[in-house]
């Protein structure tokens, strides 16, 4: 009896199935996110610039938000004049999470609608030490890190799925996200990984991709280095930092459709430190 339901079930499945042809489509890569528009929060960051840099030389339009009128200003100003007309700006504030359903709508007047959403916006946590730590500096971390994107991708997705529009998020992780935690960073992290995940699995019906890059540490302003300065690190055994460029060509890939059967992953950019190595 058994197996005569098992055969009734495949032949019950058979019949419901859709014939789905894929349609091979040869694109160049300087296409491949062509009349899409991305919005990169902490646009103005060191791997924010690579990110959009990365996109804009794939056809995206990019808004660059942050929380400086005058650095984000500089920050476009500083592509090439043929990406110019293809870039804007707009504040985007972690901490302000308030104004974020009123934000987006402005940010998709600019180029009447975003397909795009990157988060790159993060601090580290001052003065790490554990002894020390203050509800002040964990809540700043904290609120900057983690709840701020938790709700800028809940109104990403409301927006998405009110208008019955696809949509890709890419969050900016960290190697520390999958390594021993004590600091609000590496907590923070740790929270943007399970996020990743979860948003993954609630999104997928609705046409929403989540996944996240994990870079080791990168060769930004943030961890204080400079054009010019050694990118020598002990963090991985390559014995040298991340450079912004790499994380922007993996995230191209990852924001297209080329990408969209990667789902819910953190994708690791850090010569090993954590998945294999731990500092």
């Amino acid at each position: 009896m058994s197996n005569f339901k098992s055969i009734a079930k495949k032949i019950y499945q058979k019949s419901k199935e859709k014939v789905v042809v894929p349609i091979e489509k040869v694109v160049p890569e300087n296409q491949i996110l062509e009349g899409k528009v991305a919005l990169i929060a902490g646009g103005s960051g060191g791997i924010g610039m690579a990110v959009s840099a990365s996109l804009l030389q794939a056809g995206c339009k990019v808004i660059l938000g942050g929380t400086k009128p005058d650095k984000l200003k500089k920050c476009k100003n500083s592509f090439e004049e043929k990406y110019q007309k293809n870039i804007s700006t707009a504040i985007i504030n972690m901490l302000d999470i308030s104004n974020f359903s009123s934000n987006i709508e402005k940010v998709v007047s600019i180029f009447g609608k975003i397909d795009i959403f990157v988060n790159s916006a993060g601090v580290h946590t001052e003065n790490a030490d554990f002894w020390k730590m203050t509800p002040n500096e964990f809540d700043r971390v904290m609120n900057i890190n983690l709840k701020g994107p938790y709700f800028a991708c809940l109104e990403m997705a409301k927006y998405w799925k009110r208008n019955a529009l696809k949509g890709h998020i890419l969050l900016i992780s960290s190697s520390r996200g999958s390594e021993p935690a004590f600091s609000p960073y590496g907590i923070s992290k740790w929270g943007i990984n399970g996020m990743t995940k979860g948003l993954a699995a609630i999104l997928v019906n609705d046409n929403i991709i989540v996944n996240a890059i994990a870079p080791g540490s990168t060769a930004t302003a943030l961890l204080g280095v400079h054009k010019g300065d050694s990118i020598y690190t002990i963090d991985n055994r390559f014995n040298r930092m991340v450079m912004p460029d790499e994380i922007g060509e993996y995230a191209r890939m990852m924001v297209s459709d080329a990408g969209d059967m990667l789902v819910g992953e953190t994708l690791h950019i850090s010569g090993g430190r954590g998945v294999f190595d731990i500092r």
